[in-house]
């Protein structure tokens, strides 16, 4: 089933599959604390682009985040999308350079060191879902390879 096929993505991305991601579609699959650990730290098999949503459990705003990033995921095949729940990343903030829910987060890894960067708080928040689709959309190709 897709869970199950996107948990094997998952695992290959930070090497505990080996599964492969030739013609399987991306959408947007939950990590735990190791997995966004090991994905910011660009301890990940090969060559990858990453976008991770942080999101809170109480917050209205990464609720309604939460169709727009599976439809911006839809657009992007060769690009892992994520969600993390930052309840459970309690004093990952100061150590990875972030504040607040929800962010946004852009990773490409194979490098000597990840590309880490985080989408900027817009100057006009979107009323519903605080980030606007164009502007996510932007951040992505503009951190492309």
């Amino acid at each position: 089933n897709t869970r199950q096929t996107h948990l094997k993505i998952s695992r290959r991305l930070v090497g505990i599959s080996t599964a492969s991601l030739k013609d399987m579609k991306m959408s947007v699959t939950r990590i735990n604390r190791k997995n966004l650990i090991q994905i910011l730290e660009g301890k990940t098999n090969g060559s990858h682009e990453v976008v991770i949503k942080l999101y809170g459990t109480n917050c209205h705003l990464c609720h309604a985040l939460k169709d727009l990033f599976v439809d911006i995921s839809d657009q992007y095949e060769d690009v892992h999308f994520y969600a993390f729940n930052m309840e459970d990343g309690k004093g990952l903030e100061k150590k990875y350079g972030f504040e607040g829910v929800p962010s946004i987060c852009y990773v490409r890894t194979g490098g000597m060191k990840p590309v880490v960067r985080f989408l900027e708080e817009p100057k006009k928040p979107h009323k519903e879902t605080w980030y606007h689709p164009t502007g996510i959309r932007i951040f992505i190709d503009k951190n492309r390879i």
